[in-house]
């Protein structure tokens, strides 16, 4: 701003006359350029149009008589044009040159009357044609036009920094905060920040509160995973610990020849137990591998199949199975069915397995127009309330002793959590009067 008012200021105050001059040569000659091949006659026509429209003069005499003649002439003719001059002299050499044709260009300055007198002479018809227009002097107007310029442009650069300090705050104040928020969030603080400029500015901060809440999930999540794998790698060091150094304690027995004939069994125990661990872990890390291909089918054929291939263990186990799910007529679902099938094996393995009952029941019911309610429950007294936020957890066991005859290795139920999770399928586990409950949502077609 400082830089185009100051260039502007210097140019009006050092070439506003000059280039004033400048103009008005250039007026005069394109004048002289229309008139030069007019006859004296048609000139006559023309000169008081040509006067009023451009402001200039023209004046012709005969160009008779000696050089104090043709000035006395040419001055009493610019008099009757109401044109006082103090100073006007054409000399010798200006008379020479147009008796020769040529064209002649005069500047005469009037002193005191702060004007000057820009003339074009020229021969026509025996005749002088001077053609003139008065040029003022302006530079005492130019000093007072430039002084009030240049108290304009000082007011108007004090306005323009103070509106430019306003917005500069506008712009700049919510940037620090939108800095600040960005610092905090690289920091893992995330943090929000409330702009309201009404602009693109605040546009920005309702993306970065977005992108701030999304990180805070993201990480948390994040966390939430990272503990569990540590809980995860924790519990398998544990579980192979125990039956490895059992294996390793009994196997020296039989080196030792303390062998009383159970160590082999022992063994063969913990070789079983620790092949079942690594099985179910295969099949917990192959879940997350599974694509879901949804597909229709009957829910009740597919729990009879499932169902029939544990006769043989409800049998040994004097275990009867109380159902109801032929009373539903209809039960067609759209979900993945050997996903489903792994469910259902696992849950109804667990129920035959952890149930103190010679019962386990499992039931359908329709409790909405379009949902279906499956549950599958088995009595147990060593599931207490306070365990069921970790029930579904993997490798997370009820036992303190971690008897595996009684609590197993925690693995089924976190394998049908995660194939649910991964179906979106609402499921809910639940424990009344010493029944455990499990229960999955379906929507019917």
């Amino acid at each position: 701003m400082f830089v185009v008012f100051g260039v502007s200021f210097l140019l009006n105050n050092y070439f506003s006359s000059d280039y004033y001059l400048y103009k008005m040569k250039k007026k005069l000659t394109t004048i002289y350029e229309e008139i030069d091949d007019l006859t004296l006659q048609q000139l006559n026509e023309v000169e008081n149009k040509i006067e009023n429209d451009n402001n200039v003069t023209i004046v012709s005499i005969d160009k008779s008589g000696n050089m104090n003649t043709i000035n006395e002439k040419i001055q009493f003719a610019l008099y009757k044009d109401k044109i006082v001059l103090n100073k006007f002299w054409i000399t010798e050499d200006s008379l020479e040159k147009i008796k020769e044709g040529k064209t002649v260009r005069l500047l005469f300055n009037q002193g005191k009357l702060k004007s000057s007198l820009l003339t074009v002479l020229y021969e026509q018809e025996n005749h002088i044609i001077l053609l003139g227009t008065v040029v003022v002097h302006n530079t005492d107007a130019l000093k007072i036009v430039n002084q009030l310029y240049f108290y304009s442009v000082l007011f108007g650069i004090i306005i323009s920094l103070l509106l430019v300090a306003v917005f500069s705050k506008r712009i700049i104040t919510p940037l620090e905060k939108l800095k600040n928020v960005s610092k905090d969030i690289a920091n893992l603080q995330f943090k929000k920040v409330e702009i309201n400029s009404g602009d693109e500015i605040e546009e920005l901060s309702h993306s970065i509160n977005d992108m701030s809440e999304r990180l805070k999930s993201a990480h948390s999540q994040l966390e939430k995973k990272n503990h569990s794998l540590n809980t995860l790698i924790s519990s398998i060091s544990h579980e192979v610990k125990t039956p490895l150094s059992l294996i390793q304690a009994y196997t020296i027995g039989i080196k030792d020849e303390l062998d009383d004939g159970t160590y082999t069994d022992v063994i063969l125990e913990q070789v079983k137990y620790t092949s079942e661990m690594v099985d179910y872990l295969i099949k917990l890390s192959k879940v997350h591998e599974l694509k879901v291909r949804k597909e229709r089918f009957e829910l009740t054929q597919l729990l009879q199949k499932v169902l029939a291939q544990y006769k043989i263990s409800l049998k040994n186990k004097n275990i009867q199975v109380k159902q109801n799910i032929d009373v539903i007529q209809y039960s067609i679902i759209k979900e993945d069915p050997s996903q489903m099938e792994i469910i259902f094996n696992n849950l109804i393995s667990n129920a035959i397995k952890y149930g103190e009952e010679e019962y386990l029941e499992i039931t359908l019911t329709c409790e909405e127009k379009n949902k279906m309610k499956f549950s599958i429950s088995n009595k147990t007294t060593q599931l207490k309330q306070e365990h069921l936020p970790y029930i579904l957890d993997a490798f997370y066991v009820v036992e303190e002793s971690r008897n595996k005859e009684i609590s197993g290795t925690g693995l089924g139920l976190s394998i049908v959590a995660s194939i649910l999770e991964k179906n979106e399928l609402k499921y809910e586990v639940t424990l009344k009067q010493s029944f455990f409950t499990f229960s999955i949502w379906f929507i019917l077609l």
